[in-house]
């Protein structure tokens, strides 16, 4: 769920003088009828601002230049997303950054390569617009990854064929190709679809095109030499928090005055920022790449950071601590202070910011040991009973339990919420829909002048797909049966329509993700392989589906021919998913493998394990979103939402959360009711419940990025709203993009390579400071003594030594 794309009314309720009363069903059916008029006028004034009512049929749109640079554009972006899955905290180039890059390119191809296919005339908006449809198809990792690194690399099941990998990430992303074409003449085609979230593309695309200056030469610096400019200041600067000055990335206050002071629980769990640390209370991160993929703070609307924000402080701040020192779920505070299976005790005695399990003692367990091949079937992975009994009940940190409440508590909110602020609007507008398609919507009327793809066209990519699917659940290792692959299929159909409907008119999206976990998980018990599968269909067949429903959208906006459109969707999403799929296996497996320590070989029974799974998670490099979809793997296939969520569970309080979901949005509606001049319209409970920091990144970042938002949203918009219009989201992609070269270039010289920066006071071991001093001066004479090829040797070390 993209909380950016939530929307809130702002028109008054009507006087209850106005209210039509005792009226017969007549001048009811009258009423309807001319509410529909206005919703249908309202629509259009809002696409007549970016959209215009012309178009060129005689526009060449899918040329040679736009599969050029849409592909070449777009593996670049989709390789380098592919690398930031294995961040600590997420991280992603958008798209729009093509919308600035592919503009000088396509006017240099215009002029210097020869007339004829290869360049027919001048590049035009219409190539453009595909170049981003291209890049955006591929810009988003496939959710498949998480399915194929967690099955091949984490739990070692290395008979997973690489062939049939990529066969999985095709098939989960081109399944909501087949709904997104089958459905676009409901979500697409009717004016009362607005997809909002196109506009401001569009609009970028006019400007550029038209050249137009929105500043009237107030500010006479091209978006072009601004955008180069920030990106180069960004890629230098990037350097200091992630390479020279690591401790900018997560600068604790309150561990800076209690670092040295004993028994200092208290402080780290509200100050501490790591991983298995604490909630980052006063935490900053002067880190770009840290906070801008989770908040977008330039992009999204300045009401929905707050209500982001002062969600994420209720409960990281005030609700995980109580949680936490209440032991509200048994063994809370307890958690990671013993030696465990595959790590030692907590470098802070506790853990509390971890997406891990734990057995009745509070061990850590390590997430591998709960599945085991199934003897019958040596390519089914199900729950290792034995295991689980020697260790129930399984305890989860008070961080990942309210992640999980918050969850539960989204899915409903999200539903109570548009039906209360949005219900009479979707209403009006299905009714407009339904009344008249689209036989009088301009926009309509210039796209039929071209040929419309048969609807045969996606039904047999569905099939086809369908049929792929099955096969690859069936033979390749996946596990998920047939019919499993067809209940995951039909879940995503039944959904696509009513939550398009909702997403296009209202920008709010409804997830199927734990809901499907919670299904299948009832109805495969003990099969954590065929439950991931089962997620990633659903899930992604409706994602996936309504992205490209989006990207339709655009292009009927911007007047490109169907047959180019689906031409260029269906081949990038395929590309797109090779790439990233052997990006990301070729990218583990070159780290190598190294021997577990002699006192853990023993744990390890195929004798080594992946290098990447080493790497200290305070390097930014921990692969953390992995570990979260495994250790829910765990929870939901494995273990099971019966056993885990059950009555005799400690976790199944969480399940409260479906009951605050139904209640928690009619309060902030009730009394906008009350009060409709308040704030009360601005309070959001999906976007203010939702968890945007999961369990196990680094928590630095639920402060600076609400400074950027207050400065850059607030303050330049209001005081100087030409340079914000003409600047602002020209600089939120120059800052993605400039960080992100600089990120995999450090990535791959000090992460990957051995080249590391010495330690300073800036460059501790411990990157914000939270262990005392001397433990920290000592880890750095270790961290010095084994770098550039050397050994340490702590016998010569005496006073670290004791």
């Amino acid at each position: 769920m993209t909380q950016a794309d939530f929307e809130q009314p702002h028109s008054k309720p009507l006087d209850k003088a106005e209210e039509p009363q005792f009226v017969s069903a007549e001048k009811l059916e009258q009423l309807n009828e001319v509410a529909d008029e206005d919703y249908i006028d309202e629509i259009y004034e809002i696409i007549d601002a970016v959209v215009p009512r012309t178009d060129d049929p005689s526009l060449p749109a899918l040329t040679f230049r736009v599969w050029a640079l849409g592909l070449i554009f777009g593996c670049l972006i989709c390789a380098a997303n592919t690398v930031f899955t294995f961040r600590t905290n997420y991280y992603q180039v958008t798209p729009f950054v093509t919308v600035l890059m592919a503009y000088p390119c396509g006017i240099f191809m215009a002029n210097v390569l020869p007339a004829g296919i290869l360049n027919p005339g001048k590049f035009n908006y219409k190539e453009h617009a595909l170049i981003y449809v291209i890049t955006s198809s591929m810009a988003s990792t496939p959710y498949a990854l998480y399915n194929i690194i967690g099955q091949k690399y984490q739990l070692y099941q290395s008979d997973l064929s690489l062939v049939w990998c990529m066969a999985f990430a095709i098939v989960t992303q081109a399944f909501g190709y087949g709904f997104a074409g089958l459905t676009r003449r409901y979500l697409v085609r009717p004016a009362a679809m607005l997809w909002p979230a196109n506009l401001a593309t569009i609009a970028m695309l006019n400007s550029l095109h038209s050249n137009e200056d929105s500043s009237n030469g107030r500010y006479p610096m091209s978006r072009f030499k601004f955008f180069w400019l920030v990106t180069s200041a960004i890629f230098f600067y990037t350097w200091l928090p992630q390479f020279v000055m690591p401790m900018l990335g997560a600068v604790s206050v309150i561990c800076f005055f209690t670092r040295n002071k004993a028994n200092n629980v208290t402080s780290l769990v509200f100050g501490s920022t790591q991983t298995f640390g604490g909630m980052g209370l006063l935490s900053f991160s002067f880190d770009w790449t840290m906070f801008n993929s989770i908040f977008f703070p330039i992009t999204t609307p300045l009401w929905a950071i707050w209500n982001q924000f002062v969600g994420s402080w209720i409960f990281m701040w005030i609700i995980v601590p109580i949680c936490f020192f209440t032991d509200a779920f048994g063994m809370d505070s307890k958690l990671g202070t013993n030696v465990g299976v595959a790590t030692g005790p907590s470098p802070y005695g506790f853990d509390l910011n971890s997406p891990d399990l734990y057995n009745l003692n509070g061990t850590y367990l390590d997430k591998k040991k709960f599945v085991k091949k199934d003897p019958s079937d040596p390519k089914n992975l199900v729950l290792n009973q034995a295991f689980y009994d020697a260790n129930k009940p399984i305890y989860i940190t008070s961080f990942f339990a309210i992640t999980y409440t918050t969850s539960f508590i989204v899915f409903v909110a999200a539903i109570v919420h548009v039906a209360l602020w949005y219900g009479k609007d979707i209403w009006h507008r299905f009714r407009a829909t339904i009344a008249d398609l689209d036989k009088e919507d301009i926009h309509c009327q210039l796209m039929d002048v071209y040929p419309e793809v048969p609807d045969w066209w996606y039904f047999t990519l569905l099939v086809v797909f369908t049929a792929l699917g099955i096969a690859t659940c069936e033979v390749g290792g996946f596990n998920l049966p047939w019919w499993g692959t067809i209940i995951a299929i039909i879940l995503a159909l039944v959904s696509i329509i009513p939550i398009g409907t909702i997403q296009a008119i209202s920008g709010q999206q409804i997830g199927l993700n734990v809901m499907s976990e919670f299904l299948i998980g009832l109805i495969l018990p003990g099969r954590i392989a065929a439950v991931m599968a089962f997620k990633t269909f659903s899930y992604m067949a409706m994602v996936q589906g309504l992205s490209l429903v989006a990207d339709l959208k655009l292009g009927h906006y911007i007047k490109i021919a169907p047959k180019a459109m689906f031409a260029a969707q269906l081949v990038s999403t395929i590309l797109g998913a090779v790439v990233s799929t052997g990006v990301a296996c070729g990218l583990y497996e070159s780290f190598g493998q190294v021997p577990p320590p002699a006192s853990k070989a023993a744990q390890y029974p195929w004798g080594w394990m992946w290098k990447i799974q080493t790497l200290d998670p305070a390097s930014g490099w921990s692969s953390a979103n992995y570990n979260v979809f495994l250790s829910a793997g765990a929870i939901w296939g494995a273990i099971g939402p019966a056993r885990f969520f059950g009555p005799d569970s400690p976790y199944f309080k969480t399940l409260l959360g479906f009951v605050f979901g139904i209640i928690l949005p009619v309060i902030p509606w009730l009394l906008h009711k009350a009060q409709p001049d308040s704030f009360w319209h601005l309070v959001n409970i999906p976007v203010l419940v939702v968890m945007p920091c999961q369990a196990g990144s680094i928590q630095s970042i639920l402060i600076t990025p609400l400074i950027v938002s207050l400065i850059v949203n607030y303050y330049v918009k209001k005081y100087r709203h030409t340079w914000w219009k003409k600047y602002a989201y020209v600089m939120s992609a120059a800052l993605d993009s400039g960080s992100a070269v600089a990120t995999l270039i450090i990535f791959f010289m000090a992460k990957y390579g051995t080249t590391g920066f010495p330690y300073w006071y800036m460059n501790p071991t411990d990157q914000e400071r939270c262990i005392t001093d001397a433990l920290n001066d000592c880890n750095g004479h270790g961290y010095m003594g084994s770098l550039y090829g050397y050994s340490y040797d702590p016998t010569q070390d005496p006073d670290c030594n004791s």
